[in-house]
C-alpha cells in the first residue's frame, strides 16, 4: 500500500495531489495546494518549501490512517467473514451485559 506526493503542471503554477495505490486500486485527492513558481523571489522560494512540508506531512497522515483502516479501503479478509457469525457475538454480548433492562 502507498501514498505518494505527486505535482502536476497548471498554468503558471503547480498543483499537489496524493496518488492512493491498493491492492490494484488507485485514487487520487488534490490537496488545493500550489507551488508557485513564475517569481523566484526569497519569500516565494519559503512559501513553497513550506507548502511542500505541509503537503508532505498530509501525505503521511493519510499513509497511517490507511494502515489502521480509516480510509475507505476494504479489508478483503473482513468481507468473506460471516456475518451470522459476527451478528450473534454481538447479540451475546448484549444479552450478557449489566444493565440491559430487558433489550
Amino acid at each position: 500500500m502507498k501514498v505518494t506526493l505527486r505535482q502536476r503542471k497548471k498554468g503558471s503554477k503547480t498543483s499537489l495531489y496524493l496518488d492512493y495505490y491498493h491492492k490494484g486500486t488507485r485514487k487520487t485527492e488534490y490537496l488545493s495546494l500550489y507551488l508557485d513558481e513564475t517569481n523566484p523571489t526569497k519569500e516565494q522560494k519559503e512559501l513553497n518549501k513550506k507548502t511542500l512540508q505541509l503537503a508532505e506531512s498530509i501525505r503521511a497522515q493519510r499513509q497511517i490512517e490507511i494502515q489502521n483502516g480509516v480510509f475507505g479501503f476494504r479489508d478483503n479478509e473482513k468481507l468473506k467473514a460471516s456475518f451470522i457469525a459476527y451478528f450473534e457475538i454481538l447479540a451475546n454480548k448484549r444479552f450478557d451485559s449489566q444493565g440491559n433492562y430487558g433489550n
